[in-house]
C-alpha cells in the first residue's frame, strides 16, 4: 500500500517511568492539543496552514517511543533548533508520577518532507526483537 499522507503529528512517549494506559492517553492528548495551539498562535511560523491541511487529510498522529524523560526532552531541543512547533509536557504529579516528570511531546504539524526528524524513533509499544532478548542465564 504506497503511504500518500502528506501531512502527520508525532507524539513522543517516554517508556519509562511506568504509566498506565489511560495516564499515557492524557498525556498524549495534552501535548497534542498546547503543540497545536503553539503552532496556530505563534507568530511568523511558516507552518500555520498545515494544520487545515492536516484536518482535510485525516488527521494523522504517529505515536512514537523513546526510553526517558531526559531523552524527551533532548527530542524537544533538536525539534526547538529545527524551528519545528512542539510542545513538552510537564506532568503536574497529582496522580502516578512526580511533578515535573516529562510525561509526552508533541510535533505540530509536520510535512512530508519534515518525516525524517523522527524515523530513528520506534512506534510506541514496540517490542525489540526477539533475537536481541537476553534471558537470566546470559544466553541469547
Amino acid at each position: 500500500m504506497e503511504n500518500n499522507i502528506k501531512y502527520k503529528q508525532y507524539v513522543i512517549m517516554p517508556m519509562n517511568p511506568y504509566m498506565s494506559v489511560g495516564k499515557r492517553c492524557s498525556q498524549v492528548c495534552h501535548a497534542s492539543f498546547m503543540a497545536l495551539e503553539k503552532q496556530r498562535t505563534r507568530p511568523g511560523l511558516h507552518f500555520d496552514d498545515n494544520i487545515g491541511e492536516w484536518k482535510r487529510n485525516g488527521m494523522c498522529v504517529i505515536v512514537l517511543q523513546c526510553e526517558t524523560p531526559l531523552e524527551l526532552m533532548g527530542i524537544s531541543r533538536y525539534l526547538d533548533q529545527w524551528k519545528i512547533p512542539n510542545h513538552l509536557y510537564i506532568d503536574e504529579g497529582i496522580t502516578e508520577v512526580s511533578m515535573g516528570t516529562p510525561t509526552s511531546l508533541a510535533t505540530g504539524i509536520l510535512t512530508e518532507d519534515q518525516f525524517w526528524m523522527l524515523e530513528q524513533l520506534d512506534l510506541f509499544g514496540k517490542k525489540p526483537d526477539a533475537q536481541n532478548i537476553i534471558d537470566d542465564s546470559g544466553n541469547h
